[in-house]
């Protein structure tokens, strides 16, 4: 465990998958030092894989980063409703007074196995609108926050 993020706040999107990649940012970030805001659109989203029954979402990515000796938040917002992703920003200055980090790492795959002739246009429009758009809109509440703070943005 190292300390080259201590006093930093680090807000990360996508971190409610037991074997994913925002989890793992999560948890390393917090080794590094940093205190976490992990979020998700789902507080606990369902897992395929056998042995992950019992995940607990973004509860136990907090536990995980409370083990490690850091501060930690969960928020369930999907990032592309700028008006939960604008609430998640400000219980986190709430509660931190910062963030200095961001990791943009929700995502969801589209359409699998399916052609563009048979593909369902809203099926298409959610997968930008998180992929994409949901970047976008994390990035400019978190950017506002940096800039008022003047560090970073």
């Amino acid at each position: 465990m190292g300390n080259a993020l201590l006093g930093k706040v680090a807000f990360v999107t996508g971190a409610a998958a037991k074997r994913g990649m925002g989890r793992a940012i999560a948890v390393r970030l917090a080794k590094e030092g940093a205190d976490v805001v992990v979020t998700d659109k789902f507080a606990a989203p369902k897992s395929a894989w056998a042995g992950d029954e019992d995940w607990k979402g973004l509860e136990d990515v907090v536990k995980e980063i409370e083990t490690v000796g850091r501060k930690s938040l969960a928020v369930v917002a999907g990032v592309e409703d700028s008006t939960e992703v604008e609430s998640a920003v400000k219980k986190t200055i709430d509660r931190f007074g910062q963030i200095d980090i961001l990791v943009n790492c929700a995502g969801i795959r589209g359409p699998v196995g399916v052609n563009i002739v048979d593909g369902d246009e809203k099926d298409w429009r959610l997968l930008f609108d998180v992929n994409a758009v949901g970047a976008m809109i994390v990035s400019k509440a978190v950017a506002r926050e940096m800039i008022r703070r003047n560090e970073g943005g």
